[in-house]
This record gives structure tokens, C-alpha cells and sequence, in this order.
């Protein structure tokens, strides 16, 4: 518990962290003669590469490897030293952070949201029909089988060395903890209500929306209706 508590004290402290605020400018104005070149060249300083920060780069990989630490914790205290964090995060921070990437834009590309469309069409409407009744309530054998056939699943999505360090009991018991927790009926409502959202924000509906009011009102201009009128 105190591994985790710490977990999320480091992850509420990075989302609270602001940018810092740029220095303000001098209110005394460069004299007239200075040459423009100097005036140009200070205008537009130049950005050290050195400076910027190698964190933003690889955010899901640190999100990641901080929780792959927190579940290494009981058995491998010595990989979770902070030097150990640190070339871990060194050598392995782009790789992991590119495979997340890959995975992530797997999973929400068009031919994945035409499956999770088809799934929720199907789970909604059998058939194109609209259900007359609601569906009998699932037995305790059919609850396991669906259970088990996710834990199957979510079992796939880890790669084999992920699999092999951590060992197939502690990544089942972590797949295991995450089904618990959706087996909350508010809470799921308020996890699709969400999604929801965020996908009407993805379709961009508003700008559909207001082009064909654009192109409506385009139509009934007065210009229009008297082409109308003398063409008639």
C-alpha cells in the first residue's frame, strides 16, 4: 500500500506541475544605434537541444515503467533502486513509449472503431431488430465463462517478456484486479457516458453542423430567390 500511495502522490505532483512562466521583457528600450543584425539576433535567441525536456517525449513510457516497478516491488527490490529507475527509463524509455504508441493508434484506428461499432450495434439492435424484451439475466456459469474469456484476453495484449518477468500468476492477478473493478453498474454507466463524449468530440459534429447551415443559408440569399423569380 505505501508503494502505491507513493505512486500516486509522484503522479498527482507531475499533474500538478505548471510550465514556468517566461521571464518578463526589460521595460527599458535598446538604444537606436545598435545594429539590426544584433537586434535580430537577440530578437530570436537560439534553442539549446540540451534544454528541453526528455520527459514530455516519453510520457506513456514513464507511466508504464512506474507501474511495472510498483508490481516488481515484492520480488525484485534491487530493480526498483533509483539508479536501477533511471537506466531503465534511459534505455528502454523510447522503445516502450513507441510500442505504446503502435498499440494505441492499433486500437483506434477506423477498422477497429467499425468492429466496436458492429459489437455495440449487435450487442443493441440482434439482428437490425430492436429487442421487444430485455434480455434474461445471465447465470453465475455465464458470468465466469465471460470473466475467463476477458482474462484470456487482456492476457494476449502483454508481451511475452512482460509476461515471463513479472510471472502468469502476477499478471493474472493484476488483469483480475482490473475486471473487479468494473463490476460497478455506476461506474461503468459513468465509464460509457465518457466515451461517449470523447468520441462526439473526436467526430467533430458542430462543424458538420455548421457548414450545412452555411451552405442553407448560401441558398436563401435574396440573390437566389430573384434568379428564382425570373427563371419562373
Amino acid at each position: 500500500m505505501s508503494a502505491m500511495e507513493s505512486f500516486i502522490e509522484k503522479q498527482t505532483k507531475l499533474l500538478e506541475m505548471q510550465p514556468t512562466k517566461a521571464p518578463e521583457k526589460d521595460p527599458e528600450q535598446p538604444p537606436k544605434g545598435r545594429v539590426d543584425s544584433c537586434v535580430s539576433d537577440a530578437a530570436v535567441p537560439a534553442q539549446d537541444p540540451s534544454n528541453s525536456d526528455p520527459g514530455t517525449e516519453t510520457e506513456l513510457a514513464d507511466t508504464a515503467l512506474d507501474l511495472l516497478l510498483l508490481l516488481l516491488t515484492e520480488q525484485w527490490k534491487w530493480l526498483c533502486t533509483e539508479n536501477m529507475q533511471k537506466f531503465l527509463r534511459l534505455i528502454f524509455g523510447t522503445l516502450v513509449q513507441r510500442w505504446l504508441e503502435v498499440q494505441v493508434a492499433n486500437l483506434t484506428s477506423p477498422q477497429r472503431w467499425v468492429q466496436y461499432l458492429r459489437l455495440l450495434q449487435e450487442s443493441i439492435w440482434p439482428g437490425g431488430v430492436l429487442p421487444k424484451f430485455p434480455r434474461p439475466v445471465r447465470t453465475q456459469e455465464q458470468k465466469l465463462a465471460a470473466e475467463k474469456q476477458a482474462l484470456q484476453s487482456l492476457m494476449g495484449v502483454l508481451p511475452d517478456l512482460v509476461v515471463e518477468i513479472l510471472g502468469v500468476n502476477k499478471c493474472r492477478l493484476s488483469w483480475g484486479l482490473v475486471l473487479e473493478s468494473l463490476q460497478q453498474p455506476l461506474i461503468n454507466r459513468h465509464l460509457i457516458y465518457c466515451l461517449g463524449d470523447i468520441i462526439l468530440e473526436f467526430l467533430d459534429l458542430s462543424a458538420s453542423v455548421e457548414e450545412s447551415a452555411a451552405t442553407t443559408s448560401a441558398s436563401d440569399t435574396p440573390g437566389n430567390s430573384k434568379r428564382m423569380g425570373v427563371s419562373s
